[in-house]
Parts: C-alpha cells; sequence; structure tokens
C-alpha cells in the first residue's frame, strides 16, 4: 500500500466520497503520515461499495504492477461464495483437503504399510474411556490387515497426564514400540506417571531414556502440530477415525473392517 500512496502526489478524494483534495508533503512525514492514514480509510470505504471499478483502475497503472497490494475483485469474491458453498454441502470437505497432511503426517506414530491403499487415521486422549473401548478392536484390525495403514494422533485435553502419555508414546514409535506402548496404556485402570512408566519398562524401554526423547523439540512440537490439525479440522470429540479422507462413525470390528474393505 507504501508503494502505491509513493508514485501518487494527488489523489483526488472527491471520487471517493470524501468531498476535496489532499496533497502531500514530502517535507512534513508527520503529516504525510495523517494524510496516508485518511485515505487508507477513505479507499477501504469506498472498496467496501466499488470493488470492481477501482480495482480496474490501480490495476492499469504502473505503479500498482510493481507493488504487493492486491485487490479482491468481485469475480474472486464470487469463487469464495462458491467455496463456502461447496463446504456447506459437504461438511466432510474439510478431512478431505487435509487427507494428505494426515496419512502422510511427519510426527503421528502409525502401523502399516507407510504408502498404503487404505489408511485410517485416528484422533484419540489416552484418558478417553472411548478411545480405549476401541483400541482392542484397532488392534485386531492391525492385525487382520497388514496392506493397511493406521496413524494415530495423541490429544491431551481430558486428564493432566494426558501430555505424558501422548510425548511417551512418541518417543516409543520412535523406538519401534507404539502399538505396544499404545495397547498397555489404553488397558491401564489408573493412568499417571508412575503406571505409564510401568508400560515402558514392561516393554522393555529405557524410562529416563523415554523422558530425554520426550522434552525433544521434535516431540514437544509434534503433540502440538497434532493438537493444531484437530482444532482445523474441528474436532471436538475423540475418538475421531477418518478412513481415506472420510469420517467414520462405526466402532465395531465388522463396521470398521467393512469399511476398510470397501476402498481395497
Amino acid at each position: 500500500m507504501k508503494i502505491f500512496f509513493k508514485y501518487f502526489a494527488v489523489l483526488i478524494v472527491a471520487a471517493l466520497g470524501a468531498g476535496g483534495v489532499i496533497y502531500f508533503d514530502a517535507h512534513c512525514p508527520q503529516k504525510k503520515a495523517q494524510q496516508t492514514q485518511l485515505i487508507n480509510q477513505a479507499i477501504e470505504n469506498y472498496m467496501q461499495n466499488n470493488k470492481e471499478t477501482f480495482a480496474n483502475l490501480v490495476l492499469e497503472s504502473e505503479a500498482f504492477k510493481n507493488s504487493s497490494f492486491q485487490i479482491k475483485t468481485n469475480n474472486e469474491s464470487e469463487q469464495s461464495k462458491e467455496e463456502e458453498k461447496v463446504a456447506e454441502n459437504n461438511p466432510n470437505q474439510i478431512f478431505l483437503d487435509h487427507w494428505d497432511e494426515m496419512k502422510n503426517s511427519e510426527i503421528a506414530p502409525y502401523a502399516g504399510p507407510k504408502n498404503a491403499k487404505v489408511t485410517v487415521v485416528e484422533f484419540f486422549d489416552f484418558a478417553c474411556g472411548h478411545c480405549k473401548a476401541l483400541a482392542p478392536v484397532l488392534a485386531q484390525l492391525i492385525k487382520n490387515n497388514p496392506d493397511v495403514k493406521f496413524v494415530f494422533n495423541p490429544l491431551f485435553f481430558m486428564s493432566e497426564h494426558s501430555p505424558y502419555a501422548a510425548k511417551a508414546s512418541l518417543a516409543a514409535f520412535q523406538k519401534g514400540k507404539f502399538v505396544e506402548v499404545f495397547e498397555g496404556i489404553m488397558t491401564l485402570p489408573e493412568m499417571n506417571e508412575e503406571t505409564i512408566n510401568q508400560i515402558l519398562v514392561d516393554e522393555e524401554l529405557n524410562v529416563d531414556g523415554i523422558k530425554q526423547m520426550m522434552e525433544q523439540k521434535e516431540i514437544r512440537r509434534g503433540i502440538q502440530d497434532i493438537d493444531a490439525l484437530s482444532q482445523v479440522l474441528g474436532i471436538n470429540g475423540v475418538p475421531m477415525l477418518i478412513i481415506n479422507g472420510e469420517p467414520f462413525y462405526g466402532r465395531s470390528l465388522d463396521e470398521l473392517q467393512n469399511k476398510i474393505n470397501s476402498y481395497k
């Protein structure tokens, strides 16, 4: 915007509805800043009602062509409205838009082939009772479908111990023990740091080493990125399953297997 004003010494404010002419005074920076602020506001008001006319005039100037100032034309506005309309008609579009990000996550633990034809993504919290109930079903699906990729996104909003469990599971994944630790934590009658550590010991993982890994930037930032993605997707309840970009709310082994088979 600054570049635009730099190349125009006089702006006829009458065209913007301000009713006068304003001149820039190069020797008075304070006055120039005040005038620029007023003009910015006038242009903003004018653009709301005359976007296409104003855009066409400005786009013709050489100064504008060299600037970073952009105006949304009526055509672009119509396109945005159309995109909003599509989103309203297809509430699952947000999952499709972020599907590559989900199935190819660089931080989320996974089981199965990296580039499988079918991918099942779960958002869950280790403290969630429904997630605990679903865990053995997912474990069986993993065993029954070695050609399917299962991606796990641990969230951490249901318990004060959820963040510890989430980071421990990501560290266990780096040690090749995610599924075992995942299943172990999900069976705990009481989840806390001590009982989680015992699961790590049971899987022959060094607790101190896992704790050091949990504080690495990659893992600390990783669980924050997973949480941020869940917010973008509008996930406000767990467990949440997405299969090949489509949310799925079946929870039984047969329902999930049939859905997976439909994509094979």
